[in-house]
């Protein structure tokens, strides 16, 4: 493994995720869940990232026995594949979820601790899968990187959102402009065997986000406040004066109630792509 890098906030919230999931919905998945023929329940959560994973696996083509997880999150997608008998792979580009996937799955796969712009790797795959990782690395790295790692034929499978040109500013960032894509695809050396817009099916994943933030985690911090203000008065006044920008800007990023899954389907496209070298 190479060198370990800074944390930074994005990975922490993955991190954090991962616990939820564990311990609330008993699921180790990191990804959406696919909500197909099931009720946007929270309940279902853990069974829809089941479906999830048996979607993108469905689609993986026959013949293929080695794969490339980019930004394999927990390792759970890359565990499920290699339970299947695929020989398995990972790039993961933090430290802590980097440490929870070799901690899990140790010498079963090789570990590229780095950002896929960066890897150097001398090795060969039959498919590398971007499952919502696609969205961090630069459209000029990714085809590319993933054509330079690919076999002769090789596959790649591309799962994640895009900006939709949607008038006004979206609630919730990330992803790549989908015209922008759309573009930069038609010049890569790829043929399209298969595309598929699960929007409509992903969207849940994002509106029970946002019950439960409003719900849970926005009485919970506005009660640890008013106890704060009970038991240190004066600290917390002077707390909210120092950082009065900063609480406002949580306030206004997290507690507005607008990343629901109507504007995510608004605002974003959800797409599946099975990609085959020319």
């Amino acid at each position: 493994m190479s060198k370990v890098h800074k944390v930074d906030s994005k990975e922490v919230g993955l991190e954090v995720g991962l616990h939820f999931f564990k311990f609330f919905c008993k699921s180790e998945y990191l990804h959406y869940g696919l909500f197909e023929g099931l009720e946007a329940d929270i309940q279902n959560l853990a069974k829809a990232q089941e479906q999830y994973a048996e979607f993108l696996i469905l689609n993986i083509p026959d013949g293929v026995k080695t794969i490339l997880d980019v930004g394999c999150g927990s390792g759970r997608m890359a565990r499920t594949l290699l339970e299947k008998g695929y020989e398995v792979d990972c790039v993961s580009p933090g430290t802590l979820l980097t440490n929870y996937v070799q901690d899990t799955l140790g010498d079963r796969i090789e570990l590229y601790n780095c950002k896929f712009e960066d890897l150097k790797t001398t090795k060969k795959y039959d498919l590398v899968m971007f499952c919502e990782s696609f969205q961090y690395i630069p459209m000029d790295h990714s085809i590319p990187g993933a054509i330079d790692v690919l076999n002769p034929g090789g596959y790649i499978i591309v799962s994640d959102f895009f900006q939709t040109d949607e008038p006004g500013k979206s609630p919730m960032g990330g992803g790549h402009k989908f015209k922008e894509w759309e573009e930069k695809k038609a010049i890569f050396k790829i043929n399209q065997l298969k595309e598929r817009d699960i929007t409509k099916e992903t969207a849940p994943t994002v509106e029970l986000a946002n019950q439960m933030t409003m719900e849970l985690l926005h009485p919970i911090w506005n009660v640890v406040f008013k106890l704060a203000e009970d038991r240190f008065p004066l600290v917390i006044k002077f707390f909210k004066w120092k950082y009065k920008k900063k609480l406002a800007k949580i306030e206004n990023k997290h507690f507005h109630g607008q990343r629901s899954g109507a504007n995510f389907a608004r605002y974003k496209k959800y797409m599946f792509y099975l990609f085959q070298l020319q």
